[in-house]
């Protein structure tokens, strides 16, 4: 036998190729959905969009071109925030909390120097303080030492005079 080549040619034999109308017959219900833009899109793209805006006569728009609304300038002035006024307990309790206010009373306690805008301010803080609790009826507690010094003669009597009682009570 002899070997033949292939070849693309149908003969009478192989099987028939179909006509151009029997070809688009399957698909003719079916419309292929459009991949990628159509052709020319980059050189008709002005006329496609007059077309669309056929019923607005505008000057068509240069995408390239900015906004026409103006800008100031010189940079708005921003208003500081509104802070709501606390309600005077808040703000003593606030003030009282003030871990700097602590620090500053420590060191007056242990008998350090503050410097004078330590000192003013330390001052303003306590003036506030003491509006706030006169505000609110609060009484400023003294100490037990600045309030009871007795003169040094009368505490002697006095403390005679309770020892002769505790005496007299254990010799009976």
């Amino acid at each position: 036998m002899t070997r033949q080549k292939k070849s693309r040619k149908i003969n009478v034999h192989g099987p028939r190729q179909q006509t151009r109308t029997e070809k688009g017959a399957g698909h003719e219900g079916k419309r292929r959905s459009a991949k990628g833009k159509a052709a020319g899109s980059r050189q008709n793209e002005g006329s496609a969009k007059s077309r669309q805006r056929a019923d607005r006569p505008q000057d068509p728009m240069d995408p390239r071109l900015g906004s026409k609304k103006p800008i100031s300038l010189v940079a708005p002035q921003k208003e500081a925030p509104v802070a709501k006024p606390l309600s005077p307990e808040q703000e003593l309790e606030k003030l009282e909390n003030l871990p700097r206010l602590n620090a500053l009373l420590d060191r007056l306690d242990q008998d350090e120097v503050l410097s004078a805008e330590d000192q003013q301010w330390l001052d303003g803080k306590l003036d506030r303080i003491e509006q706030l609790m006169t505000q609110l009826g609060i009484e400023l507690e003294e100490a037990p030492e600045e309030q009871a010094a007795p003169q040094p003669e009368t505490d002697l009597m006095s403390r005679f005079e309770s020892g002769s009682d505790l005496l007299d009570d254990y010799k009976e």
